[in-house]
């Protein structure tokens, strides 16, 4: 390769960004660890861990987490990929409404999902206010159905979105070869569609199980019945004064162990299961008239109203009059948001701030190591690319603790400052802005930058000049949608928020928990607006496609 790969400035610049990581991320993982297994006296031991899988109560918190893992996966899987399957393969109305899927479903905070669910099917949900005349009741949605219905709804755009881009990436001439030779479609798609969409299939297992897990807003408001490790960390965490420290570590450890034992897994059913095509000619998509037809519109049909009816819900019941938890669906009231507008300016530029603060610094951190990563291939560069994509394994409960327990005392104290809200803001986001950068990279060619550099422009001024405007659109697209996901952020603002840095997804909890369910709607609006408007000025202003397939 070219010594252009060889600068001593990008080699300086990848062992900072691994060193950013080591310090930030692996080392507080490594201090709550450590926590884990100390005995009280000084010394080592694994009495928390005997201790959870010795008491019958942690036990079961760990099994609920893996069911509830395993049955949404499977859901999601169900959902996403059915739909992936019928989008990629068939034409039929209303198929279009899917690009908005990804954009509907990520930036929707599951604070505000949790809380629109209990309204439309709670105990006092208006859909069994409807059926109680009829004598008709729903089960509880504070159960295992309603736990894996919403986080389903909450999760399968991750496995839809990764099927999509497997289907896509297929070359029909082998689904041709294997028609032209007889064999029946189920056959193959059983023999050569699924095969070569699986490691699609586990890439999007991975991201929905670790995403399952590692939930807070969900489980803490729907789950109480059913405990679940994050939840269960956390009020270990809150309890420490009168609880037991050693116990929150040894929980949020094997949160870690769960996370990067399913990267690993799935790292391992890929490799074996990857396979090359030698060109990228798409299946083309069938169309469907008549009653498939139909019935491909009313499946997208429904699917989007589900996903989108957690926001309907919140703006109606925000404008609902309400006396404490009782809401008087029909009449009208501006009195929810007009004292949510007088309360939010604090929490909302709390928001924005931290968002604005995390953005800023993920970005430029994410150009430089994709980077790095893409063009610079070095053994320092493979680490480091491994570290970048290390927080979508951990939950924002568990890396708000780890913070804390190794910034709490010695020489950098971040805790009790906006400080580290902003990092663990940055840690848990980077990985997407990484990702978004990479995929532009990959399509550069070397012989661009190294054109600039031969003709006497050195390498730093080379990389602002040619390689970052033609990476700008999907860097910036990555940012907008960083930003707003961040915004919508609560399991780690719950451990690290502390006086006077209330956020919005806060407060939203708060409000719900407290059982004033038309304030907390009005909250959510606000956030909803502070999302969306944005995001809509980023879309058709500048042109930048953020969370959306088209």
């Amino acid at each position: 390769m070219s010594t252009v790969r060889r600068e001593p400035m990008w080699t300086a610049t990848a062992a900072l960004a691994a060193a950013i990581l080591l310090f930030f991320l692996v080392w507080p993982l490594v201090t709550m660890f450590g926590k884990s297994l100390a005995d009280g006296a000084g010394g080592y031991s694994l009495a928390g861990y005997a201790r959870f899988f010795g008491t019958p109560s942690y036990r079961d918190v760990l099994v609920n987490t893996l069911i509830l893992g395993a049955a949404v996966t499977a859901t999601s899987l169900v959902v996403g990929g059915g739909l992936a399957l019928l989008v990629a393969r068939c034409d039929f109305p209303l198929k279009g409404l899917v690009t908005a899927l990804p954009l509907v479903t990520l930036v929707i905070p599951d604070v505000v999902v949790a809380a629109a669910w209990m309204l439309i099917l709670g105990r006092q949900g208006f859909v069994n206010l409807w059926l109680e005349p009829l004598g008709v009741e729903l089960p509880s949605l504070y159960s295992w159905w309603g736990l894996v219905f919403v986080m389903t709804l909450n999760n399968y755009v991750y496995a839809f979105v990764a099927i999509l881009v497997g289907l896509k990436g297929m070359d029909r001439s082998l689904e041709e070869a294997a028609t032209g030779l007889g064999r029946p479609l189920a056959a193959v798609f059983r023999g050569v569609t699924f095969p070569l969409v699986l490691p699609s299939v586990f890439a999007g297992a991975l991201v929905v199980f670790t995403h399952v897990i590692g939930s807070f807003g969900v489980p803490a408001i729907l789950g109480a019945k059913i405990p679940v490790l994050a939840v269960k960390a956390y009020n270990e965490f809150v309890s420490e004064m009168g609880g037991n420290p050693l116990m929150q570590t040894t929980m949020s450890s094997l949160l870690v162990f769960l996370g990067v034992g399913m990267l690993l897994l799935q790292k391992l059913f890929v490799e074996r299961k990857a396979f090359q095509m030698e060109s990228h000619r798409p299946p083309l998509p069938v169309t469907v008239r008549g009653a498939g037809a139909v019935l491909g519109a009313a499946t997208v049909a429904v699917v989007v109203v589900l996903s989108i009816a957690p926001a309907i819900v919140a703006l109606v019941t925000a404008v609902t009059p309400a006396k404490g938890p009782v809401l008087r669906y029909g009449g009208f009231t501006l009195a929810h948001l007009e004292w949510a507008l007088r309360q939010a300016p604090e929490p909302l530029y709390n928001s924005l701030f931290l968002a604005s603060i995390a953005t800023v610094t993920g970005v430029v951190f994410s150009i430089a190591a994709a980077y790095l990563i893409v063009k610079r291939r070095s053994p320092l560069t493979q680490g480091l690319d491994v570290l970048v994509m290390l927080p979508l394994t951990i939950a924002g409960t568990v890396l708000g603790i780890a913070l804390i327990n190794t910034f709490n005392t010695g020489w950098l104290v971040l805790t009790g400052s906006w400080v580290i809200m902003a990092l663990a803001y940055f840690l848990r986001r980077v990985p997407t802005s990484v990702r978004a950068a990479i995929g532009p990279l990959h399509n550069l060619k070397d012989s661009i930058e190294e054109a600039s550099i031969g003709l006497g422009v050195p390498p730093g001024r080379s990389f602002f000049r040619v390689v970052l405007p033609l990476l700008w659109p999907a860097v910036a697209a990555a940012a907008v949608l960083m930003w707003i996901t961040t915004l919508s952020e609560l399991s780690a603002t719950i451990v690290l928020y502390f006086g006077g840095m209330n956020t919005m997804p806060i407060e939203i909890f708060q409000q719900v928990d407290s059982g004033r369910l038309a304030l907390a709607s009005a909250y959510s609006v606000l956030l909803l607006l502070a999302i969306f408007v944005p995001l809509a000025i980023a879309r058709f202003a500048f042109r930048l496609r953020v969370g959306t397939l088209d």
